[in-house]
């Protein structure tokens, strides 16, 4: 499977879909870095995000879709 053939499956997921597959492919690297030194984050950063996941995935964070973000964003002009 090619690159460009992934992008476009994954296209076809749902929401949520995507963000397991996110979850799942963020997991995988992080368990290769674990393996071959202690990483590039300290423990306090890696409970931090943890925490923030967590809070996700519970529903207990506020989220904001791209668009909402460009919205709030200065013109740069």
């Amino acid at each position: 499977m090619t690159i460009q053939s992934l992008k476009e499956e994954v296209q076809k997921l749902s929401k949520l879909e995507r963000i397991l597959f996110v979850q799942f492919i963020l997991d995988t690297i992080s368990q290769e870095v674990e393996v071959e030194e202690e990483g590039p984050l300290s423990g306090e950063w890696v409970d931090e995000l943890e925490a923030r996941r967590k809070a996700y995935m519970s529903g207990a964070s506020e989220t904001f879709t791209w668009e909402e973000v460009k919205k709030q964003l200065p013109n740069a002009s």
